[in-house]
């Protein structure tokens, strides 16, 4: 199919996008941050996208492409880019294309992975592949679960939690269920042990 789970429901695209075109940067910050785990800089100046300056006929990618060319702004676009041209086939609401601008879409790019490996991404379903097999992305996710569950952060609950909690879910085959009573367990028993004080933050 052409859906690869979350990052591919309509919803999460048409957020992620201008009202009018898809935004490859807003989804790969997302993508970098949320999905994959891997930190990001502030910018170093502030670049407002204006489609007006562009020439029209030229893709979004070609002109993310553009934009961001320059050393500085490629110390953290060179991960956030590639992220973002995978989910190009999916327009600003979601929808799948073939084209933009009358152009084939070209969701292929390099992404060089923290562990550094060199990934050829070419669809949604690489980004989500490789979010799955990589551990970053793990520990992210179940940041994510924990504090919408406990809201509180992971830290709040001892150094060494997280770790726990993602050994836990690898032992456990990734089920989230399973995840669910991990983080259940923990709460409980910080809460009535010595470590009462982390739960309490």
């Amino acid at each position: 199919g052409k859906r690869s789970g979350l990052i591919t429901h309509p919803f999460v695209l048409s957020y992620l996008a201008y009202h009018n075109n898809t935004s490859p940067i807003h989804r790969g910050v997302f993508l970098t941050r949320h999905v994959i785990g891997m930190p990001l800089k502030s910018p170093p100046m502030a670049n407002e996208f204006k489609d007006s300056k562009f020439d029209p006929s030229l893709t979004m990618r070609e002109k993310v492409a553009s934009m961001t060319k320059s050393q500085d702004c490629m110390s953290c676009h060179v991960t956030i880019n590639p992220l973002g041209f995978s989910l190009e086939h999916y327009d600003g609401i979601g929808r799948w294309r073939e084209k933009d601008r009358d152009k084939p879409v070209d969701a292929r790019a390099d992404f060089h992975a923290e562990d550094g490996r060199t990934l050829t991404l070419t669809s949604a379903r690489d980004v989500a592949e490789f979010a799955a097999n990589t551990p970053s992305a793990h520990r992210t996710f179940i940041e994510s679960l924990f504090h919408h569950l406990v809201k509180q952060p992971v830290r709040a609950y001892g150094d060494d939690e997280m770790e726990s909690l993602r050994k836990a879910f690898e032992e456990g085959g990734y089920q989230i269920p399973n995840l669910i009573k991990q983080i259940a367990t923990t709460t409980v028993q910080h809460a009535s042990g010595p470590d009462d004080q982390f739960a309490s933050k």
